[in-house]
């Protein structure tokens, strides 16, 4: 399933944590661990409480914590680290109450952004794991990786990494070579790889790659490996074709 861009932008505090499920096991939830979140103002921001007209909100924070899984199976530990900041809230009693909200910037291990098929290369899975972790605070990086990912996909599935040149001499293949020579043998998943590419080649050369269109690139990239590996958009492709050509439903015998 796509990257769920509110999930993964939602804040933290001291009383919520954002339905980021673990990691590890897949099957929990992670939860602040009591007492972990500690946070200090910026220098700047403890500057700015000399001005006259300074208020709460002013803040700027960066804070550390930890969270734990909450499946008793598992309760693997994540080291979190990022920014704050503070809203003054009006409450029910018409007070005034001051929230801290907690940006990640630094998640490890990452929660999974894309669903990984079990049958995806373990150097393929490596690359996105470090893709995950690096979205939370450098998309450029994060589009590095995964462009790396796409790198050992081809090597994966064998597609060549050079070609003969006369008299016997081989020339070396770039990535985008490699990714169109692909199209002899699979046009969709060429297409695929040649958008992901293309991000990711932002990422190396620039430094503007925001985390949206990392996210973009794992979508793009999660259709393709779902395709290639677990095969159920050909086995519904086969099933609708069964259908059209019977005009009603296919029954097993």
């Amino acid at each position: 399933m796509p990257v769920n861009r509110d999930l993964w932008s939602e804040p933290i505090t001291r009383s919520h944590t954002p339905h980021w499920y673990c990691p590890v096991c897949g099957g929990g939830y992670l939860k602040l661990v009591p007492d972990t979140l500690h946070a200090l103002p910026t220098a700047a921001s403890l500057r700015e409480q000399a001005h006259p007209a300074w208020d709460a909100d002013w803040s700027k924070l960066r804070f550390v914590a930890m969270l734990q899984c909450n499946n008793k199976t598992c309760m693997e530990a994540i080291t979190l680290a990022g920014t704050g900041r503070i809203e003054v809230v009006q409450t029910e009693a018409d007070n005034q109450e001051c929230i801290e909200f907690y940006t990640p910037e630094f998640f490890k291990p990452s929660p999974n952004l894309i669903v990984i098929p079990k049958e995806c290369p373990t150097e393929v899975v490596d690359q996105l794991h470090l893709a995950f972790v690096s979205s939370w605070s450098d998309a450029s990086a994060s589009a590095n990786h995964i462009r790396i990912a796409v790198e050992r996909l081809l090597d994966f599935i064998k597609q060549p990494k050079t070609r003969l040149l006369f008299k016997g001499k081989r020339e070396l293949l770039t990535l985008h070579k490699r990714i169109e020579g692909l199209a002899s043998r699979d046009k969709p998943l060429s297409d695929s790889l040649l958008a992901v590419k293309w991000l990711g080649n932002a990422g190396s050369h620039s430094d503007v790659l925001t985390r949206n269109e990392v996210f973009d690139a794992l979508d793009i990239l999660e259709a393709a490996l779902d395709e290639l590996f677990t095969k159920k958009g050909k086995v519904l492709k086969a099933l609708v074709k069964k259908i059209n050509q019977k005009k009603g439903p296919v029954r097993k015998k």
